[in-house]
């Protein structure tokens, strides 16, 4: 049999607790597209992008796996799975990495205004969360609005406090909660503009 990378190796995890010799290829080996998938549930960074080079011989399975990968929490991992797509020419994979292309620098856009904190990052940050209302979305602006630390940016997301929609008004409070800014909660609380459990709840 010609030698791959699918066959046995000394290091290959073995299912029972024990090592069986000779470790039979069909039974007892983490091989195939099963062993794949758990090296790539393995914490170790090379494990995983070795994995994921072998994905690719696995056929749309395989694939799929792949652009899993995109969303995985290690960089290198999803880097490395963005390499490996970079080559396929099939249609859907390029709209894919196009899409993951654009969400990869809104995260890097928004950070940056976060950081940056003018008022009118503010407003780009606000008006997102009503043009564009899906939970990655709610999730950034969230992190991004809590990155926010100048006073022109805390005075500009105070005005959306008292004077944005609800979903405007909710995550300004979150933001001023986060803050332990009680007098200014307090004060939204009794204009109306949110209630006392988005305001004082832990």
């Amino acid at each position: 049999m010609p030698e791959s990378t699918n066959q046995p190796r000394v290091d290959d995890a073995v299912l029972g607790g024990q090592t069986v010799s000779p470790a039979p290829v069909n039974g007892a080996v983490l091989g195939g597209l099963e062993g794949v998938r758990r090296r790539l549930a393995n914490p170790v960074v090379e494990q995983k992008v070795a994995a994921l080079k072998e994905a690719l011989k696995y056929g749309e399975a395989g694939l799929n796996l792949v652009i899993q990968a995109l969303e995985d929490k290690l960089w290198m991992v999803r880097n490395a799975a963005y390499l490996l797509l970079a080559s396929r020419e099939e249609p859907v994979v390029k709209q894919i990495l196009e899409e993951y292309t654009q969400k990869s620098n809104r995260y890097d856009t928004f950070v940056a205004m976060g950081r940056t904190g003018a008022a009118s990052d503010v407003d780009t940050l606000m008006e997102s969360l009503e043009n564009d209302q899906n939970s990655a979305t709610f999730k950034l602006v969230d992190y991004t609005l809590g990155l926010v630390n100048t006073p022109q940016g805390k005075e500009r997301i105070q005005h959306y406090l008292f004077n944005g929609t609800q979903r405007q008004r909710n995550y300004a409070a979150l933001y001023f909660k986060r803050l332990g800014a009680k007098d200014i909660l307090a004060s939204a609380v009794k204009q109306g503009c949110i209630d006392r459990v988005q305001a004082f709840s832990k």
